[in-house]
């Protein structure tokens, strides 16, 4: 009998462990934007919006992050993330915003926050951040630069890490409550209902989950939405070499 007992006993160890794990592994799910942007879903499909703008990678009726996507001197024209800010009733009337390190800043409630390296700081009823050299990147290729990361660690369950590079940011968005979040969430990081099919930018086009209203914007100025400039022939001839290469492109693209 006492056998018996025993191994009854472990086995209802054995379920509750397997159950917690299941559980565990369920409730977390991750998000990340790096580069031109390019974006890593909930459901794990990648997506590369390109255009000047403002977009929300997150948008939930309590709580949201909004990228501000500029284009750089390095990215071709491409539209790289240069700022975010999150926000929400979830942050009890808070905001946070963090930038590039030229140019930009970290931001909480519109004043200067984290203004040493390293350093930490604390949101009343909202979170509480840290700023330093820990966090394992988004983008690989950046690995023998020096690293500022921002550690954003909310009251809602979700934690955002930016690394601020010279130009752009990147950004690892993670939640502890996927059950939660599933089916009330939008955005560019996807409406975390386990079909990545969804997630593509059209689609989250066609659900007006991404585009930001002038009136929700939590950015200092907004985005032009133009992926590139236009310049007349005669300012480009004063580039020699560039003139030259791009006549040479243009005549072999309108060559029969």
């Amino acid at each position: 009998l006492l056998i018996a007992l025993i191994v009854l006993l472990l086995l209802l160890f054995r379920e509750t462990t397997t159950t917690t794990t299941m559980k565990s592994a369920v409730d977390r799910g991750e998000c990340l934007v790096w580069g031109d942007p390019h974006v890593q879903t909930w459901d794990g499909a990648f997506t590369s919006p390109v255009t000047e703008g403002e977009y929300y990678l997150v948008k939930t009726e309590t709580f949201s992050i909004q990228a501000l996507c500029l284009a750089t001197p390095f990215t071709e024209g491409l539209a790289a993330t240069h700022e975010i800010a999150i926000g929400g009733s979830d942050l009890n009337g808070h905001t946070i915003r963090v930038g590039p390190m030229e140019g930009g800043k970290i931001l909480i409630d519109g004043q200067p926050a984290l203004t040493s390296f390293p350093s930490s700081q604390d949101i009343l009823g909202a979170g509480y951040l840290v700023y330093n050299s820990d966090g394992n990147l988004v983008d690989k290729a950046q690995g023998d630069l020096e690293k500022h990361v921002v550690h954003i660690s909310l009251e809602n369950g979700h934690s955002v890490q930016v690394m601020r590079w010279a130009n752009h940011i990147n950004v690892r968005i993670f939640t502890h409550f996927a059950e939660k979040l599933r089916s009330l969430t939008d955005g560019l990081c996807g409406n975390f209902n386990n079909d990545p099919s969804d997630d593509t930018p059209e689609l989250v086009d066609s659900r007006n989950a991404a585009n930001v209203a002038e009136r929700d914007c939590m950015f200092d100025h907004r985005g032009s939405f133009k992926p590139t400039a236009t310049h007349a022939i005669e300012e480009c001839k004063k580039d020699a070499e560039r003139y030259e290469k791009a006549v040479e492109i243009c005549s072999t693209a309108t060559t029969p």
